[in-house]
């Protein structure tokens, strides 16, 4: 990180994504050498933690939390899992042994307890003073009514939405934010876009005052990462270029990956090489 540092002197806030990073043990203490470089420490969770995780945390210094939920509804909230917690960890032997309704009521349960921790964990978080986000993907119009219910939730308990396109749904997601907004009769307020980055933020607020945000993706590549990607030419290419995400491969090594969909030598790459690649030159010329 001191590395990063020296190379990205403007570098003040590191965000942990996914896998699930309150399951990493080490975690707090991750965070409290992090927030003793003087940086700000956020991460997206699912929240599905304990309060007394929470609290140990927030001790640490790790007080932003963009909480993921896309549905209230057991049901709805079940489809988005699938592969996932409850349903990847039973095997397929265990699978045939249940009945049908057995098993549908015993996923329907854990589904509400999910749902229900999370937005236990969410509304501690906000008690607690910790800054508090939600984030819900729209695909399209057919989860319009999840994200209905997720707005009047969110809007009840006075924290923050934030809407984001499914990058795998194309303009059907982009369109079915559009309409969910129109329908709130929200205005726009607020434009906010990230230098070097294909992050963009749209604030819109209600006639009532309350405030929700459509974060979407903009067309800007690298060019050092994305020339003669194929992706650009035949238009499959979703996220740009987002930013810098820094992970730790099963060899041990951290590696910089700058492309969700792309793992080549332009876009994976050791943390040694990074700083000597072309692309961190790149990168560096937009923040002078």
């Amino acid at each position: 990180m001191e590395s990063l540092r020296r190379v990205l002197p403007e570098l003040h806030e590191i965000h942990f994504t996914g896998g699930e990073p309150t399951h990493n043990p080490e975690l707090a203490a991750i965070t409290a050498g992090l927030t003793a470089l003087g940086l700000e420490v956020k991460t997206t969770t699912n929240g599905q933690f304990t309060p007394e995780d929470l609290e140990r945390l927030m001790s640490a210094g790790l007080r932003s939390f963009n909480f993921s939920i896309h549905s209230l509804d057991p049901h709805s909230f079940l489809e988005t899992q699938t592969g996932r917690g409850m349903a990847r960890e039973m095997h397929e032997p265990e699978l045939h042994a249940w009945a049908a309704e057995e098993m549908h009521g015993s996923k329907l349960r854990w589904a509400e307890r999910q749902v229900e921790r999370e937005l236990a964990m969410i509304r501690e978080a906000h008690r607690m003073g910790a800054s508090v986000k939600l984030n819900t993907v729209v695909s399209g119009e057919r989860n319009l009514s999840d994200t209905r219910k997720i707005f009047e939730w969110s809007k009840a308990e006075g924290v923050p939405l934030r809407l984001l396109n499914d990058l795998g749904a194309g303009m059907e997601s982009v369109l079915a934010i559009r309409q969910f907004i129109r329908s709130l009769e929200a205005q726009e307020v607020l434009r906010q876009v990230t230098i070097g980055s294909s992050a963009c933020s749209t604030v819109y607020r209600l006639p009532g005052g309350y405030e929700l945000v459509f974060k979407q993706i903009r067309d800007f590549k690298l060019e050092s990462m994305c020339r003669n990607c194929p992706r650009a030419a035949d238009g499959t290419c979703q996220e740009q270029y987002y930013g810098i995400r820094l992970q730790k491969k099963r060899d041990g090594q951290f590696h910089v990956n700058l492309c969700l969909q792309e793992s080549g030598p332009q876009s994976d790459m050791t943390l040694e090489q990074f700083l000597r690649s072309p692309q961190l030159r790149e990168i560096q010329s937009y923040l002078i």
